[in-house]
């Protein structure tokens, strides 16, 4: 239960299921108010937790504040500055739920004898080929598989969803209908530990030393300089800080500070391989060869057609439609084609992005050998 309206109708529609409902929220971060206007709230914040408190008191259900400080440190924290600092773009919302939400508080209720948890997620769950998926949602302006790849077969199977089938005006309706205090409540839009959405300052007060260089073009052309490239990410064109005859977009961040840059035809990408996999609905040991699928390389993105070969434990993903600034570091979710399930996901790899541009970018073949 996370302060917010769905997680908390989300329990509510459980106990009018007739299940034995506890309530649980994750503090996994020392909340530090912004000094500049203490009337913004973050996800996550000591306001959600006494939110989350009072809809257990209105539903009449046991509620715990359980502490995960240091596994969210470790697994979301501390990938989220390396990334950057290796010129990768994170998902931290990714990372929390694979290992915290789902890993961490999961280990936690096996030993409770708690049998099975449930999430205020818009996503549902199905069996497909003998195993467990994640399916979209019914609301697909909220759906939120793209977040979910990193559950396992026994998360799968153990998992509730009960807003799967619902859309955000009918969520709402029902928590009007059960009194719940945040029926009204907004919703977060920001990154639970980084209050302003400034990343970089958060770096910084991290320690993170910021690397300045050049930003040349593709052609190899030095046309200014930066003051740091972990203040960048592949795609961005707003925020540059450079004037140019025409609008200029991230192609590439380079080891030694240097920042490629572009026109937007030439953010256009053939290939990526992907790291770090985890298998839904697909099994791993009948995956020998290439097949078509639907990937998804961002969270607000359409799915679009690719063939996808395996390569050990990496896979070369070749896309069969134009698809523009693949962000290493960010994830990848895989559909078959004309379904709405996950048979996979996993990361965009750095420096196997193979463009169309004549840009030097290791090609796929050159970084698995």
């Amino acid at each position: 239960m996370s302060g917010g309206v769905d997680s908390a109708v989300a329990a509510g529609l459980l106990m009018e299921e007739g299940y034995d409902v506890i309530g649980v929220n994750l503090r996994t971060w020392e909340y530090e108010a912004p000094a500049c206007d203490t009337t913004k709230k973050s996800c996550c914040s000591p306001e959600d937790i006494r939110d989350a408190r009072d809809v257990g008191l209105s539903l009449n259900i046991p509620f715990y504040v359980i502490k995960m400080e240091k596994v969210f440190g470790e697994r979301v924290i501390d990938r989220f500055i390396s990334d950057y600092k290796d010129g990768r773009t994170p998902n931290p919302c990714v990372e929390c739920n694979t290992f915290v939400k789902f890993g961490a508080l999961f280990e936690q209720a096996k030993i409770l004898g708690i049998e099975k948890i449930a999430t205020g997620h818009y996503a549902r769950t199905i069996e497909a080929d003998g195993r467990y998926a994640i399916q979209n949602a019914v609301d697909m302006k909220k759906n939120q598989a793209y977040y979910l790849y990193g559950l396992s077969q026994e998360n799968i199977k153990n998992t509730v969803f009960p807003l799967g089938g619902m859309d955000k005006t009918e969520v709402r309706e029902i928590a009007k209908r059960m009194g719940l205090p945040v029926a009204e409540k907004p919703e977060s839009q920001e990154i639970c530990f980084i209050p302003e959405n400034d990343y970089r300052s958060f770096l910084k007060k991290k320690g993170v030393e910021f690397t300045p260089g050049f930003f040349k073009l593709a052609t190899g052309q030095i046309i200014g300089k930066h003051q740091g490239k972990e203040g960048f990410t592949i795609g961005q064109r707003k925020g540059l800080g450079i004037a140019w005859k025409n609008p200029l977009y991230v192609l590439a961040i380079e080891d030694d500070g240097t920042v490629v840059l572009g026109e937007e035809e030439e953010t256009v990408s053939a290939s990526f391989v992907l790291e770090d996999i985890t298998y839904q609905a697909l099994d791993p040991l009948s995956f020998d060869k290439g097949r078509e699928m639907n990937v998804q390389i961002r969270y607000r993105s359409a799915p679009v057609r690719c063939f996808v070969t395996p390569i050990g434990d990496l896979w070369n993903v070749e896309f069969l439609e134009d698809v523009k600034s693949v962000t290493p570091g960010q994830s990848a979710t895989f559909y078959p084609v004309g379904s709405d399930y996950l048979l996979a996901g996993g990361i965009i790899q750095k420096g196997s992005i193979k463009r169309k541009q004549k840009l030097n970018v290791l090609d796929a073949e050159t970084v698995l050998h």
